[in-house]
């Protein structure tokens, strides 16, 4: 499963993005998944009028609905980390965050091509700790 932010699902409808055939090409056979929040986020802004935005809320209703709690940022973060899941997202900021807490990352890098961002490597005396209290 891969979690698609907001602002990925704008970007085939901008910039003619091929967002399936490049999360298929960095995690082949992954399915796309949009959290509720992130439909809610559309839903909002279809009704604000906003450019795009209904194009980017039929794309996301060809995706699996995983269902979140809360809103924006804070709510892709939590489902991710419950999800254990990458994410799709144009936004540093998230992007941020998730690497912080282990998260993977797919940005867009030009107007067709996603790049991989891996979080950085756990300390050893980290992951023992964590064995040991499993």
């Amino acid at each position: 499963m891969v979690l698609l932010d907001a602002n990925a699902l704008f970007l085939p409808a901008r910039n003619r993005f091929p967002l399936e055939a490049e999360i298929d090409r960095l995690v082949p056979g992954a399915v796309p998944a949009v959290p509720s929040s992130v439909l809610a986020e559309l839903d909002h802004l279809v009704a604000e009028g906003v450019r795009d935005a209904p194009a980017a809320r039929a794309l996301a209703a060809r995706f699996v609905r995983v269902p979140s709690t809360g809103r924006g940022d804070a709510a892709i973060l939590r489902t991710a980390i419950r999800e254990r899941a990458p994410v799709v997202t144009a936004d540093r900021e998230l992007g941020r965050r998730l690497l912080h807490h282990g998260i993977g990352t797919f940005v867009p890098r030009d107007r067709h091509r996603l790049e991989r961002r891996a979080p950085p490597p756990e300390p050893a005396a980290r992951r023992a700790r964590r064995r040991a209290n499993r």
